[in-house]
């Protein structure tokens, strides 16, 4: 019996080393995976009134949301990032919309999702939301953030077609431009992209609008220092620079005008010319 006792003993011992030695070999590598991310806006003088510890919460916020294929998994929370239960971020709203409601989604990528926002009320669709809560319209007015990190038209069809049909939106307000440019999406893709998304809305009963950002250099924007170093350091995801392809971009913009099934189409890409603050931080 005592031998017995004695095997039993080294097991659990085994055991709980094992775990030990697991929970060390996790800890190191949230350890070095915190020291391997880097968010620009960190060092970006927009940012500049904001102490580290908080630039660099915000940045760790951003990394820790996490995705399953082209969709944010619901239920997630950091500081800064509130994932709902339906995968937006922000407040809770409901599967069915109530009656009396108009049901606004704005579609993008890590700019619409607002990536280095101190909260969910200062993203773009945080900031319209706000904006029309002044305003008496005799109707609600919801404005959801169906922003996800990193896509492009393709991914944002995909979501329109086959998530956001079903929450029954009024508007669908698409924000697109630098990942289909960084992708190296060509031109008649992206057209064909938003005209099957504007057909979409018309089969379903939405309106769609189209508006092309703004980028660094790719207006008459008198850029800052820092903006001009983006300009020449920002690339496509296969490394190329990313101001070579100002003619694809100008393309886009071409293409944009030609779109003819869509509420309102809007080139954004001069937006900021009058601005002499920095503005932007990629």
């Amino acid at each position: 019996m005592s031998v017995q006792v004695s095997y039993k003993k080294q097991a659990t011992l085994g055991i709980i080393g094992i775990a030990i030695l697991l929970l060390a070999i996790e800890a190191i590598a949230n350890v070095w995976w915190i020291t391997q991310i880097h968010c620009e806006f960190e060092q970006n003088e927009i940012f500049q009134d904001i102490n580290e510890e908080k630039k660099r919460q915000l940045c760790l916020d951003f990394y820790e949301i996490k995705t399953s294929g082209d969709e944010l998994i619901p239920d997630q929370s950091t500081e800064s990032i509130t994932i709902n239960s339906l995968g937006f971020r922000g407040a809770e709203f409901s599967n069915i919309k109530p009656l009396n409601t108009y049901r606004i989604f704005m579609v993008g990528g890590s700019t619409m999702f607002g990536a280095g926002a101190t909260s969910d009320e200062t993203t773009i669709p945080g900031y319209l939301q706000q904006f029309l809560n002044e305003k008496d319209f005799g109707f609600d007015i919801e404005v959801i953030n169906s922003g996800i990190q990193g896509a492009d038209s393709n991914t944002e069809l995909n979501l329109i077609e086959q998530k956001l049909v079903r929450f029954s939106p009024d508007l669908i307000i698409i924000y697109d431009g630098m990942n289909d440019l960084r992708a190296s999406n060509p031109p008649n893709e992206l057209k064909e992209n938003w005209e099957r998304i504007c057909e979409f809305g018309k089969e379903n009963d939405f309106d769609v609008t189209i508006s092309l950002q703004p980028i660094a250099g790719f207006g008459n924007k008198v850029l800052t220092k820092q903006e001009l170093e983006y300009t020449q350091t920002g690339e496509y995801y296969n490394k190329k620079s990313l101001i070579e392809s100002l003619p694809v971009y100008q393309n886009y913009a071409k293409n944009l005008l030609e779109i003819k099934h869509c509420a309102k189409t809007i080139d954004l890409r001069d937006v900021f010319d009058d601005e002499v603050e920095p503005i932007y931080w990629d």
